[in-house]
């Protein structure tokens, strides 16, 4: 690629980004309703789990106004599509996301060019994510080059299910991973010399949920639960284990305390 470039996708992990729509990914009709409205199904899917517990580095979705009077399709407007959305649920999210995330002003940013097409809320994208609508090629990959004051920039890009595993670190993807050989479910377990793993009393899912909600304190990761401390341990890649840490240091039980009501 030609120009100076700025690359966002080499960063360590990024704690606590916003997710941005991606307004110019609307600015393409679909060649048939039904593609239109099976892709807008696969973005709300993708919305939804960029909201679950499982991401945990999104705080929060932001949309500037995109036009429903827009074709989404041949003959067919944005809002005839929201409005015949199947299940009420299901609408009602679509309807928020794309009208009432958020608190963007034009103001807050530059504005970034994608394929020549301008759009101010996706220079927020920077050092953050894209959520976009797949509806062109140039949304497929993860990651989406603009300009912007004249620079060309990439910025992170999701429009698939396979992006979020791309960037399952950025995203903060955390995977529970039962250590059963050190950590035993109902007792301390003698598992070498002088060692004594701690009991991880919790199952699975249970485990998983937790492990969803820990926070970093001192580069570890550690939640509350029933009364008990739990600390999570990498491992590799995201995949975490846990154990019970009644003996953790008043300090960092203190802050645990506040976060675990």
């Amino acid at each position: 690629m030609s120009g100076t470039m700025r690359c966002w996708n080499c960063c360590n992990q990024v704690i606590k980004m916003i997710a941005v729509v991606n307004d110019v990914s609307f600015r393409y009709p679909f060649v048939t309703v039904d593609l239109a409205i099976e892709s807008m199904h696969h973005f709300l899917d993708i919305c939804k789990r960029i909201e679950k517990d499982e991401i945990t580095n999104i705080h929060e979705i932001k949309t500037a106004v995109i036009d429903s009077q827009a074709e989404i399709g041949p003959g067919y407007k944005l809002i005839q599509l929201i409005q015949e959305f199947k299940g009420r649920e299901e609408r009602s999210l679509l309807l928020s996301i794309l009208t009432n995330r958020g608190t963007y002003r034009e103001c807050e940013g530059s504005v970034c060019r994608i394929d020549r097409k301008e759009s101010a809320i996706c220079s927020l994208g920077i050092g953050n994510i894209l959520i976009s609508l797949l509806s062109d090629s140039l949304f497929s990959m993860p990651i989406v080059i603009g300009v912007i004051e004249g620079e060309k920039v990439e910025i992170r890009n999701v429009s698939k299910d396979e992006h979020i595993d791309y960037y399952r670190k950025e995203l903060g993807v955390r995977r529970y991973i039962a250590n059963e050989k050190k950590h035993k479910f109902d007792r301390e377990n003698s598992y070498g010399k002088g060692k004594i793993g701690s009991r991880m009393d919790l199952q699975g899912e249970e485990a998983q949920k937790l492990l969803n909600k820990a926070i970093y304190i001192k580069g570890r990761l550690y939640a509350k639960k029933n009364g008990h401390y739990y600390a999570f341990q990498n491992e590799r890649d995201v995949d975490f284990h846990g154990y019970r840490a009644d003996d953790l240091g008043e300090d960092v039980k203190r802050q645990l305390d506040k976060e675990f009501t």
